[in-house]
């Protein structure tokens, strides 16, 4: 019987993320697996969690929410759940997640970040039309982000909403500034406008995509939350963008050697 462990992706699901810049991985994390991080996603958030967030702000909320409602939307976001939990610290060497996102971008993977984003009950906060690549700039496509699901994702909890084929247009100009997170103009990209696909998941399943794919999700109207977890890896060639390439950039290698390009060799003083 195949385990989560020793899980391998299909060419198919492999040409869908290289033509379709997405593909969902079902059950890639065990029900036993799934039970030990959302107990363990719990307890970070009991313990650390202290703010009553809305989620992202911006003026993009006057085009995704009613009138009135655009302060009433909750949130939870906690980065590097690892910091807290030596089961979250596992998941970055997780075998079935390991062995997938290299073959999706090559032997030698670094780790970039582990978000939280979690949905709560009835008025979990919407996420307008946007490319996680603003957020996160780098110097190559090779980045993929997976989205691991603690909770069964439906379509009324606000699941991930994807425009297929849309991250071969490469980096966008998003909406910027102090005021906001990065979002697409409304005028250009917006479901009233944009064909979006709804991907439902399962606990257990991971949504697979580029930050180059121009993705979305509505309010969690269920009533039931809606956790997942965001995990970045990258070809650990890449380096971000204006960072200087004589200067070290260094985080956790999960698979294969990372080389060395401009930066001084290492010495011991």
């Amino acid at each position: 019987m195949t385990t989560s462990r020793d899980f391998q992706l299909s060419p198919t699901q492999i040409d869908q993320y290289h033509s379709d810049g997405y593909f969902k991985a079902e059950g890639l994390f065990d029900s036993d697996e799934v039970k030990e991080l959302g107990y363990e996603m719990n307890g970070i958030i009991d313990e650390w969690w202290g703010e009553d967030s809305i989620g992202w702000r911006g003026p993009w909320r006057d085009h995704y929410l009613p009138e009135g409602q655009q302060q009433e939307t909750r949130a939870v976001f906690l980065s590097n759940p690892q910091y807290y939990s030596a089961a979250w610290g596992r998941v970055l060497f997780h075998q079935g997640l390991n062995d997938s996102v290299r073959a999706l971008i090559g032997s030698a993977v670094q780790w970039h970040h582990s978000v939280l984003h979690a949905k709560p009950p009835e008025r979990g906060t919407p996420f307008p039309m946007h490319q996680d690549y603003p957020f996160y700039p780098h110097d190559g496509p090779h980045f993929v982000d997976c989205l691991v699901h603690l909770d069964d994702a439906p379509l009324e909890s606000g699941c991930l909403r994807v425009i297929p084929g849309s991250h071969k247009q490469g980096p966008l100009e998003h909406i910027e500034g102090e005021h906001t997170r990065p979002y697409l103009p409304p005028d250009l990209y917006h479901p009233s406008i944009t064909e979006s696909l709804p991907v439902p998941a399962k606990a257990g399943d991971v949504i697979f995509f580029s930050y180059y794919l121009i993705h979305w999700s509505e309010q969690n109207q269920s009533d039931s939350w809606r956790r997942s977890v965001r995990i970045g890896f990258h070809s650990a060639d890449m380096r971000p963008v204006d960072h200087d390439p004589t200067t070290p950039y260094h985080k956790f290698m999960i698979d294969g050697l990372k080389k060395r390009g401009e930066e001084a060799k290492l010495t011991y003083k």
